[in-house]
């Protein structure tokens, strides 16, 4: 379980320092599929994991200018009432449900992704407040329910409707996910007996590693090679997530 915690770690901090999002995605699945976890003990462990690595993600990221701590943080802060609701959802909503929940918005992203527009201007954009606030909100109880930072949510959102740059909407999310992720794993506290400490905690350093160096690729990326790669990452996924559970 180990050896396979740190493979996983190492691919899946590679994903979220290129294009911002894509932790929880694999984390969740991985932990499930490959590490045995519980739906419960792998959406808590991605938690930190993914959390951690975002964190790497987005340092790098501060002296080339490619994000928006503000509006990552603006975007965690009205989440945060919906993580909590989010988090009290998981007692009532059975696993199935949550996984088919989850794979079903990623597809649904990954399609608009695919499809919508690529913004590469570096102009500050000026946020439209509600519609912040509505989607923030809807991210933070996905957050809760399903154990993700967002991310698979946040860059289409920030692409797609406030019309954030490409790539300062990549890391703007790892903003928005490491104190989303956080928030969650605290609301989580009756959880944490089921992480397993040791394989974890080499799954996170992996992923905070693998991340930190993998940012500045992101960088040299094209704005429609990015933001293509990731709608064809998350539909891969969802269908991974999708297949891996039988249904």
């Amino acid at each position: 379980m180990l050896l396979e915690g740190i493979a996983l770690g190492v691919f899946i901090g590679l994903i979220l320092g290129t294009i911002g999002a894509g932790g929880a995605i694999l984390a969740v699945p991985g932990l499930i599929a490959v590490m045995g976890l519980s739906t419960i003990a792998a959406t808590t462990s991605s938690l930190v994991i993914v959390g951690s690595a975002a964190v790497a993600g987005f340092i790098p990221r501060l002296k080339t200018k490619t994000v928006d701590v503000r509006l990552g943080l603006t975007f965690s802060g009205l989440g945060v009432l919906g993580t909590f609701v989010g988090t009290q959802l998981v007692k009532v909503v059975p696993e199935t449900v949550q996984i088919i929940l989850f794979a079903t918005l990623m597809l649904g992203a990954a399609i608009a992704m695919w499809r919508g527009p690529v913004a590469e201007s570096d102009i500050p954009v000026k946020s439209q407040w509600p519609v912040v606030f509505v989607v923030a909100s809807a991210i933070g109880v996905l957050t809760g329910l399903l154990g993700v930072g967002g991310g698979f949510l946040i860059v289409p959102a920030l692409v797609l409707i406030l019309k954030v740059p490409t790539k300062t909407a990549a890391g703007t999310s790892l903003v928005a996910i490491a104190s989303t992720s956080s928030f969650a794993f605290l609301m989580r506290f009756e959880y944490w007996g089921e992480i397993p400490v040791l394989p974890i905690t080499a799954f996170t350093l992996a992923a905070i590693t693998a991340s930190f160096l993998s940012a500045p690729i992101a960088g040299k990326l094209n704005a429609r090679t990015l933001q293509k790669g990731f709608a064809i990452f998350v539909a891969i996924a969802a269908i991974f997530v999708l297949v891996g559970r039988n249904f």
